[in-house]
C-alpha cells in the first residue's frame, strides 16, 4: 500500500469455516508477505480522533431484544470465541459455559504488543458493568473503549459497522443479562505509535444503519455475509491475488496457524451444494476444521441464514486457487506463499478479445474511490490496458472480453468502465456487490 511500513489488514474472525477469523491484524510488511489490497481496508486518516462524545442512550430490554442478541452474539458475531476461555481439548474449542465472557484470551503476544480480550460480563469491579449502554455501542461499532482509547485492530468494529441500530440493541441487551464473572483481566498493551495509527483509521457513526429486507434472500446473505466478514480472512493478501474470497490468507492466532479456504464456486474451492455447506458450517466438516474457524459459534445459525449466505457466496465470481493445511507445504506460484496444494496452482492469463489498442487511450487516467479517498491508476502500456492500484504498486494487465468489461488476473475481482453519452469514461467499477466504484478525476 501506501505505507511501507505498516498495513491494515481485515482478517475477521468470522469467515465462516469457509470464513476464517472475524478479526483486525495489524500486519507489517516482510520479504514474504505482501499486503491487501488497500480497497479493502483503508479509510481516511481521522488526524483528530478523540471518539464520538458519549450519550446517554439506554435499550429497552425486551424478550425479541434478548432472543435476538443472544441468537447474534453466540452466532454470527462469535463474541465468545475470543471474550472467553475456550476448550481447546474438544472439537471446536468451545467457549466455556461457566466462564462466558470473562475474557483473558490472548490473541497476540509477541515482543512489542500484548493484546487480551477483556471482561464483558456485567461484573462491576472487573467487566462491563459500569459501562453505559453507549459505551458497549461505540465499542463495538466504532473501535472506541469505554475510556476514550481506540481499541486494537483485533476488535472487528470496522466489520459491526453493518450492525444495524435494531441489532446493536440486541447485542448490549443480551451481554447485559449473562451472568456476572468476577475475573481479573490484564490490560492489553501495545506501542503509542501504533494505537496512534489505530486511532486514524476510526471514523464515528453519526447516522442510522438500518436494518435491511432480511425477507430477501440476497439481502438477508449480503448483510450476514458482512457481518461474518468472509470476505477480510477469505482474500488473500498477495500482491498477486488469486482473487475476492479466494482464500490464502495465513492466520497465527491461539498458537495455531492456518491457510484460509477458498470459497468461490470453483472446484478448487466450494463446489458442494448447499447441504454440504450446511454440513461443513454444522460439523467442522465432520470436526476437520481447525478452530481458529469459529465454526462452534457459526453452527448455532439458522438453516435459513446459513441458506442465505451460500447464495450470496455463489454471486461471485470462480477462482482457481487449490489450497489446505495438509503437509507437505509446497510453494503457491499464485499467492507466493507455501501452502498445502500450493504446486497445483499455475498463474494464467485468461483469453480475451481483441481491441484497437487506440480505445485504450480513453481508458487511461486517475480514478479516485471517495469512500475510502484512495486512487487508482489506469495506463496504456506497449498496447496494453495496465491497472496500477497505489503508488509503486504491482501492474495487472487488463484482459477485455467487451469494449467495457476486463478480466484483471492478479487484482481480486473483473472490472467494467462506465461512460456517458458522449462516450467519455466517467467511472471505473470493480464488479459484484463487494466491489468499490472509482470516479475518473483525469
Amino acid at each position: 500500500m501506501k505505507d511501507d511500513k505498516k498495513v491494515l489488514v481485515i482478517v475477521s474472525l468470522t469467515a465462516l469455516v469457509a470464513f476464517g477469523i472475524i478479526f483486525v491484524f495489524l500486519n507489517k510488511k516482510t520479504d514474504n508477505v505482501s499486503v491487501i489490497p488497500t480497497g479493502l481496508t483503508e479509510q481516511p486518516a481521522n488526524e483528530t480522533f478523540s471518539g464520538r462524545p458519549l450519550t446517554d442512550i439506554k435499550f429497552e430490554r425486551t424478550a425479541a431484544r434478548l432472543k435476538r442478541g443472544e441468537y447474534l452474539t453466540t452466532g454470527l458475531l462469535q463474541c465468545f470465541t475470543c471474550h472467553s476461555p475456550r476448550s481447546w481439548e474438544d472439537p471446536g474449542a468451545p467457549p466455556i459455559a461457566e466462564k462466558i465472557g470473562s475474557g483473558g484470551t490472548v490473541l497476540i503476544d509477541d515482543s512489542v504488543r500484548r493484546v487480551i480480550a477483556p471482561n464483558i460480563t456485567p461484573d462491576k469491579q472487573t467487566g462491563a458493568g459500569t459501562w453505559t449502554d453507549d459505551m458497549l455501542s461505540r465499542a463495538i461499532r466504532e473501535g472506541v473503549g469505554h475510556d476514550g482509547r481506540a481499541l486494537y485492530w483485533q476488535m472487528p468494529s470496522s466489520t459491526y459497522r453493518n450492525l444495524s441500530d435494531e441489532d446493536l440493541a440486541s447485542v448490549i441487551v443480551y451481554l447485559r443479562s449473562i451472568p456476572p464473572v468476577y475475573k481479573v483481566v490484564p490490560p492489553t498493551t501495545i506501542p503509542a505509535e501504533e494505537r496512534s495509527e489505530i486511532a486514524k483509521s476510526l471514523m464515528p457513526l453519526t447516522e442510522p444503519v438500518e436494518m435491511p429486507d432480511l425477507s430477501e434472500s440476497m439481502d438477508r446473505g449480503r448483510y450476514l455475509t458482512k457481518l461474518g466478514e468472509c470476505l477480510g480472512c477469505h482474500t488473500s493478501h498477495a500482491a498477486y491475488n488469486p482473487g475476492l474470497f479466494a482464500g490464502g490468507n495465513h492466520i497465527d492466532r491461539f498458537g495455531q496457524k492456518v491457510f484460509s479456504a477458498n470459497i468461490t464456486v470453483d472446484p478448487s474451492g466450494m463446489p458442494y451444494g448447499p447441504e454440504g455447506f450446511l454440513f461443513v458450517i454444522r460439523t467442522g466438516k465432520g470436526g476437520l476444521l481447525n478452530p481458529v474457524m469459529p465454526w462452534i459459534s457459526f453452527k448455532n445459525m439458522t438453516d435459513e441464514d446459513l441458506q442465505a449466505i451460500y447464495a450470496y457466496m455463489h454471486t461471485f465470481p470462480p477462482a482457481k486457487h487449490s489450497i489446505n493445511n495438509q503437509a507437505p507445504f509446497t510453494l503457491c506460484e499464485i499467492c507466493g506463499m507455501e501452502h498445502g496444494l500450493g504446486d497445483n496452482n499455475k498463474r494464467e492469463t485468461p483469453p480475451g478479445i481483441k481491441l484497437d489498442p487506440d480505445l485504450y487511450n480513453k481508458y487511461a487516467g486517475t480514478y479516485l474511490c471517495e469512500k475510502y479517498n484512495w486512487t487508482v491508476t489506469i495506463v496504456k502500456k506497449e498496447n496494453k490496458l495496465i491497472f496500477i492500484p497505489w503508488e509503486n504498486g504491482p501492474e495487472t494487465e487488463l484482459i477485455p472480453q467487451s469494449e467495457q468489461h476486463f478480466l484483471a488476473p492478479g487484482w481480486i475481482l473483473p472490472m467494467h468502465f462506465v461512460e456517458n453519452k458522449d462516450e467519455y469514461i466517467t467511472h471505473l467499477v470493480e464488479e459484484t456487490d463487494e466491489g468499490q466504484i472509482y470516479k475518473k478525476i483525469k
